[in-house]
């Protein structure tokens, strides 16, 4: 493939959405279930709740029994017993009676609805109603939350603290999920350090490494660096087989064009795919995406900037598919412009942004910085997209930000 033939980012997104993954499965218990991804649909085995119950403290009652009861003109019921909340209620509600309940405590047979304490009097023999309720008040029907049977929770859906209460409710402890995909990540480029190495002149430090992995691995993948090395083909060549058991692979610097850059040549040495070279996009045209060892490889750009982009908007969609995940979803808000962004025709630009209040709502605050730059990253709440199709956004634009 032509180095640099840019293809659209709809196209670059198109070709990633259509590789082919194959997200492994396992079983875990329910304590290590939140933020997993299901790996089937959890089907109710019963009703939620299994009984009619009281939503509040009172006296369960046959509506009709209480139809015209004022502060004024109470009506009269004989107490028969009481329940409490974990007890079986016994016998059956007549005509005239009422029983005692507790909030989350069972409903006894007979009864329809519940009188709240505030609206009863006890008196010497029974209880005073005060308010008429109606049939239904104050009472959770049985299969009124969760009926047995429906799917409750379906495949592919991330795991909240909400859905493991419902997990728990049904007496699931055994949920079975996709395994966290294992993402190798690998640095090149002769001129990179460690990060507590003083650098020489011409040296920089390894800060890709460190923004890549924190951005896959807030995706709840799991991102392992493979280490250093140097622009050599050989020993890319021999890191990127080492990488072979992994689901994904990263290589962050050398995809721009030079004769010291060897991620292409590695890649088809191993037999791998070039599927594109090149996204018109800013930052982070020299972006490579190919198949090798029949897993997704990406070549990032070595500028800081540039390669946070790439792995925001491409990498961390697919990490996320990897782990079967179908419901994933970008945070966005709303806001106005608060000056003018240029932007080259043709090219889909990511300008990252800050927010401020402002009287008519949100204001956003662009940050233009270079790509080598990555300070710029740490001050912003997100970013805008300039469309390729115009060459620029106006100050007072209504515009969709997107969280990093």
């Amino acid at each position: 493939m032509d180095f640099l033939k840019a293809i659209t980012a709809s196209e670059a997104c198109r070709i990633l959405d259509t590789f082919s993954l194959s997200p492994r499965t396992e079983t875990v218990h329910i304590d290590n279930a939140y933020a997993r991804v299901l790996a089937r649909d959890i089907v109710s085995s019963e009703s939620i709740p299994a009984f009619a119950r009281s939503l509040v403290d009172g006296y369960a009652v046959r509506s009709r029994d209480t139809q015209g009861a004022t502060e004024t003109n109470p009506l009269f019921l004989i107490r028969t017993g009481a329940v409490r909340i974990g007890e079986q209620a016994e016998g059956r509600i007549s005509g005239g009676d009422c029983v005692y309940v507790s909030t989350g405590s069972m409903m006894p047979s007979g009864s329809n609805a519940v009188v709240m304490q505030e609206y009863a009097r006890q008196v010497t023999d029974g209880v005073e109603i005060t308010r008429t309720v109606y049939e239904g008040e104050h009472v959770c029907h049985e299969g009124e939350d969760i009926k047995e049977g429906v799917i409750v929770l379906e495949m592919g859906r991330k795991l909240t603290a909400f859905d493991l209460g419902v997990l728990a409710a049904l007496g699931q402890s055994s949920i079975p999920v996709y395994e966290r995909p294992g993402i190798a990540l690998i640095s090149t480029g002769d001129e990179i350090v460690a990060v507590d190495e003083i650098p020489s002149p011409g040296k920089v430090r390894d800060i890709n490494r460190y923004t890549v992995t924190a951005l896959v691995e807030k995706t709840g993948a799991r991102c392992e660096f493979l280490g250093h090395v140097a622009d050599e083909i050989g020993e890319i060549t021999e890191k990127l087989q080492s990488a072979g058991a992994y689901d994904m692979i990263l290589i962050s610097g050398g995809s721009s064009k030079g004769e010291r850059d060897f991620i292409t040549d590695s890649i088809e040495k191993l037999g791998g795919e070039i599927l594109f070279h090149g996204i018109n996009i800013k930052p982070g045209k020299p972006t490579i995406f190919g198949r090798l060892l029949e897993k997704p490889i990406f070549g990032l750009p070595g500028h800081p900037a540039s390669c946070a982009m790439v792995a925001v908007r491409f990498v961390a969609p697919l990490a996320t598919r990897l782990q079967g995940e179908t419901r994933g979803q970008e945070i966005t808000t709303q806001g106005v412009l608060a000056t003018n962004v240029p932007s080259s025709y043709g090219i889909e630009e990511y300008v990252p942004v800050r927010l401020e209040r402002a009287a008519a709502g949100v204001s956003v605050v662009p940050i233009f910085s270079k790509s080598a730059v990555v300070s710029s990253l740490a001050h912003a709440a997100g970013y805008i997209i300039v469309p390729q199709g115009t060459e620029g956004l106006e100050k007072g634009e209504t515009v969709e930000v997107y969280f990093f």
